[in-house]
């Protein structure tokens, strides 16, 4: 479909970033849709990954397709951190992802901020609004279709 078409393309422009700046460590709070589905192609170029969890069963909606993703990237990820011991729930997922993504930046020298301008995320908005004033450096990749 052409949904799929568009992520994959999404994808691989991500990998190829990533590729060309050639980070040592790479810190991903692994969510459904493109962090997840990042990571095999991260596996597959042996980009060192550190898995950045919030709290115990942070992911416990996955479809199985998504488990086996998830599996395979913990089997191979260079760190695995579980910041709290409590269960996730979905009152607390935002603040938790949020707790993630925080640590994941505290812990880099640049962040990747990868977003498609042509669609509006509320969720993906506020995280952004929570970490204005950042003092990291920001390399940002835009995902909307480029024109022909």
């Amino acid at each position: 479909s052409h949904v799929t078409k568009r992520r994959s393309a999404a994808l691989q422009k991500v990998v190829q970033t990533v590729l060309h700046h050639e980070p040592s460590m790479l810190y991903v709070c692994p969510t459904r849709g493109v962090n997840l589905q990042i990571l095999p192609l991260l596996l597959i170029y042996e980009i060192p990954v550190a898995l950045i969890f919030p709290s115990q069963h942070f992911l416990v909606n996955l479809t199985q397709e998504e488990k086996m993703i998830l599996e395979a990237a913990c089997s191979k990820a260079t760190k695995i951190i579980i910041l709290d011991d409590t269960p996730s729930t979905p009152m607390t997922w935002a603040s938790e992802w949020h707790k993630a993504t925080k640590q994941g930046i505290d812990s880099s020298d640049w962040v990747m901020l990868v977003k498609d301008e042509d669609d509006d995320n509320y969720g993906f908005d506020e995280l952004l609004f929570k970490f204005e004033g950042c003092t990291k450096p920001v390399l940002a990749v835009d995902l909307a279709e480029e024109m022909a």
